[in-house]
C-alpha cells in the first residue's frame, strides 16, 4: 500500500502536468505578422472551420465558398458608404488581377442593403477589372448585431474587414481597416496560408 507522501506526490506530479503550458501548434505559433496602418491582423484561436456559406454574385447568380477551398481565400467585407472601402477596393483587384492571380481567392462581399444596382455602380466608379463582387443584401454572411440573431459566420468589427481563410478551411484571422495587401507582411501571410 503506497504511503500518504507517495500518494499525495503522485497528484502534484498529475496536477502540474495538468497546468503546465502546453506546447502550442505551429499553425498557431507561425502566423507571420502583418499590421498596416492603425490595425494588425488578429489571430482566431483556435482557427474556426470555413462553414458552408452561399453567397449572391452582383452579375447575377450565386457561390458556396467552400468550392473555393484548396487556395487561400481573402474574404473582404465592405460598403459604398465607407471612405477606407474606396481606397482598400482598387488595391485589392490590383493585387487579385496582377501579383496573386492564381494563388489566392479574394471575395469582396457589400454588405450595402440597397438595390444591386447602386452597388454596380460604385463599383464601376471604381475602375475595378478582375475583383470578383458579391452581395450580402440580407445579411447571412456577416453580422454586426450583438446577438447575430441571422447566425451570420463572420463578424463586423469595423469596415472594412478582410478574413483570411487557409487552403484547407481554416478562417485563420482577420485584419480590420484598409489594409496595405501589397506590403511584404501581407504576402508572407498570403503565402503562409497557401501551406496550411
Amino acid at each position: 500500500m503506497p504511503s500518504r507522501r507517495a500518494i499525495l506526490l503522485r497528484a502534484l506530479v498529475g496536477m502540474a502536468a495538468e497546468f503546465a503550458p502546453r506546447e502550442a501548434t505551429a499553425a498557431e505559433d507561425d502566423v507571420p505578422g502583418f499590421a498596416s496602418g492603425r490595425y494588425q491582423f488578429t489571430i482566431l484561436r483556435p482557427p474556426q472551420e470555413l462553414p458552408p456559406l452561399r453567397l449572391f454574385r452582383l452579375e447575377g447568380g450565386t457561390i458556396d465558398l467552400s468550392i473555393l477551398r484548396g487556395k487561400p481565400i481573402l474574404v473582404n467585407f465592405w460598403a459604398s458608404w465607407c471612405a477606407a472601402c474606396r481606397f482598400e477596393l482598387p488595391a485589392l483587384d490590383r493585387l487579385y488581377r496582377d501579383a496573386w492571380r492564381g494563388r489566392v481567392h479574394v471575395v469582396a462581399v457589400s454588405e450595402d442593403r440597397g438595390p444591386r444596382e447602386a452597388v454596380a455602380r460604385f463599383v464601376k466608379s471604381l475602375d475595378l477589372k478582375a475583383l470578383p463582387i458579391f452581395l450580402d443584401p440580407n445579411g447571412y454572411a456577416a453580422y454586426s448585431d450583438a446577438e447575430n440573431a441571422k447566425k451570420a459566420p463572420f463578424a463586423l468589427y469595423g469596415m472594412p474587414i478582410t478574413y483570411a481563410i487557409s487552403g484547407s478551411g481554416a478562417v485563420v484571422g482577420y485584419m480590420q481597416g484598409d489594409a496595405d495587401w501589397w506590403s511584404t507582411a501581407a504576402g508572407d501571410l498570403i503565402a503562409y496560408l497557401g501551406r496550411m
